[in-house]
């Protein structure tokens, strides 16, 4: 009895080792994570980017898991509208308009969100002195003066033009410039020139990637608003029409009565 339990104990043991050794050539040795850094651009009317609804730095580096998806979420500043998602690694630009752009992290990258204005606004120059314009690098080209991803100053002159100009990068085309200060502005012009109207304003170039269709959507233009002497006097223009109006009408009907 007890040689038979010894078998069965002996055969479960082999049989134990047998498939481990079998099952040995799948197993894959465990390897410690990879990281890769996605350069996370700052772009005049995104207020916040997010990855899998973690904030993320903005004109900085940031760091993911290689091989993990992540799904990024820009939220536009006020004024300002969603445009797309512009991505590149060695392998080239892409252009997405999903408002959730998701992306298997496999290589160290760029990603920018594009926000365009949502209206064109023309501040009036007043003032006199010196203008500090800000000029941001923007994925897909280079600018002159250059610009930085945090910001690089220029100095300017209140109600003098300063002269920006644009390079595409392989692979891309100029799209817009787009500058903030008191009103924000949409410019289509390959060389801006800008004159300020106050001591302070940023500037971007925007670029796409040349096999995108990516298009400015139509920024249109605010109505001002009337003024209250301007209200008086079209009221007054009004009732001045109406009285004539109403005289004529009472002298011909007063001479058709003989």
């Amino acid at each position: 009895m007890k040689t038979n339990n010894l078998k069965v104990l002996a055969m479960i043991l082999l049989t134990t080792t047998l498939l481990i050794l079998a099952s040995g050539a799948s197993i894959s040795t465990v390897k410690a994570a990879t990281t890769q850094n996605v350069v996370l651009y700052t772009t005049l009317g995104a207020s916040s980017v997010t990855a899998n609804g973690t904030a993320m730095t903005l004109g900085g580096s940031n760091t993911f898991t290689s091989g993990n998806t992540e799904t990024f979420v820009a939220t536009p500043s006020s004024g300002y509208t969603f445009l797309c998602w512009v991505y590149a690694d060695a392998s080239g630009p892409v252009a997405s308009t999903a408002a959730s752009y998701s992306k298997v992290i496999s290589a160290t990258c760029s990603l920018e969100a594009v926000c365009v204005p949502t209206t064109n606004t023309t501040a009036t120059t007043s003032g006199s002195g010196a203008a500090t314009l800000t000029v941001f690098a923007t994925s897909g080209g280079q600018t002159d003066p250059a610009g930085a991803i945090t910001g690089a100053s220029v100095k300017g002159t209140i109600g003098s033009s300063t002269q920006f100009t644009e390079t595409p990068g392989t692979g891309y085309t100029f799209l817009c410039w787009i500058v903030q200060c008191a009103s924000d502005n949409e410019y289509t012009s390959s060389t801006l020139n800008y004159v300020p109207t106050s001591s302070g304003a940023a500037v971007e170039a925007i670029w796409v990637p040349t096999s995108s269709s990516v298009t400015l959507p139509p920024i249109t233009t605010p109505t001002p608003t009337p003024k209250v002497d301007e209200i008086s006097t079209a009221m007054a223009a009004i009732v001045v029409a109406a009285l004539a109006v109403a005289a004529l009408g009472t002298f011909a009907y007063k001479k058709s009565r003989k």
